[in-house]
């Protein structure tokens, strides 16, 4: 594996907003070296309705090498934690 090639260990949530009506949540990536990168950021749309889209800050760093863009959202928390998993399970692929 190449050393520029990112290996993530774990996910975290993070609850930004607990209140009803505006709950804010966001889901974190640490790779081996401890630093986490905001991966996901989850919305309340309306009462019990998510709404979670990729962050700006992992498209940024990592948008050319996934199958992850812009237009990626989740509707259930199960998908995002799907997708988190698979992340940790498969690592990103970086070209020299």
């Amino acid at each position: 594996m190449s050393a520029n090639v990112p290996r993530f260990e774990a996910w975290e949530e993070q609850v930004v907003c607990p209140e009803r009506g505006s709950r804010v949540v966001h889901y974190y990536l640490k790779n081996t070296s401890g630093t986490s990168i905001l991966a996901v950021v989850g919305t309340e749309r309306s009462i019990r309705h998510m709404f979670y889209v990729v962050s700006d800050e992992f498209l940024h760093a990592y948008g050319d090498y996934t199958s992850i863009n812009v237009c990626t959202k989740w509707r259930a928390r199960r998908e995002v934690v799907d997708w988190l998993t698979s992340v940790i399970s498969h690592p990103i692929d970086i070209p020299n």
